[in-house]
């Protein structure tokens, strides 16, 4: 991954880190949280059966979505601070931003494992670190699997 394809915040961070060997990019933004999404999307459809009809119902259920839409922007937004935007792979470990702020770094000397957890269909993989820290690395991660591999090979060198 060129770190041209990381969100410019993202990118600018890259140069703090010496020995950068991939950069790792996730494309999603907060508007894509499916707790925004459907009930916006449950408004524009009740809408359009409210014009057409003229359905009260629909009317109703417009209103509703739409205060649910609203309700749900500050979760969205909270929960959007703590995505990570880009994983970096360096020389002293693996680094995860968020537009360009350090979440967490975790040193290779303190890599415990790569671990695949799936819940409800949805598989994540954990890169686990000292003291219980872990960078999440959703499967929205580009070439998430030459990220997963690096950190698995820098484990299986210590190990040996």
């Amino acid at each position: 991954m060129d770190a041209t394809d990381l969100r410019r915040a993202d990118a600018e961070a890259v140069r703090r880190y010496r020995g950068v060997s991939s950069a790792h990019t996730y494309d999603a933004s907060w508007y894509h949280n499916a707790t925004f999404v459907f009930p916006l999307l449950a408004v524009v459809i009740a809408a359009i059966v409210w014009l057409v009809t003229g359905s009260g119902e629909a009317g109703g259920a417009a209103i509703f979505f739409l205060v649910v839409t609203v309700v749900m922007l500050p979760v969205v937004f909270v929960t959007w601070q703590r995505q990570t935007t880009a994983v970096i792979v360096h020389e002293d470990g693996v680094t995860a931003l968020h537009l360009g702020s350090e979440q967490l770094t975790v040193a290779w000397s303190d890599l415990r494992g790569v671990r695949r957890v799936e819940t409800m269909g949805n598989v994540r993989w954990y890169l686990d670190g000292a003291d219980e820290q872990h960078i999440v690395i959703e499967g929205e991660i580009a070439d998430r699997d030459a990220l997963l591999a690096a950190a698995q090979q820098r484990l299986d060198e210590r190990d040996v």
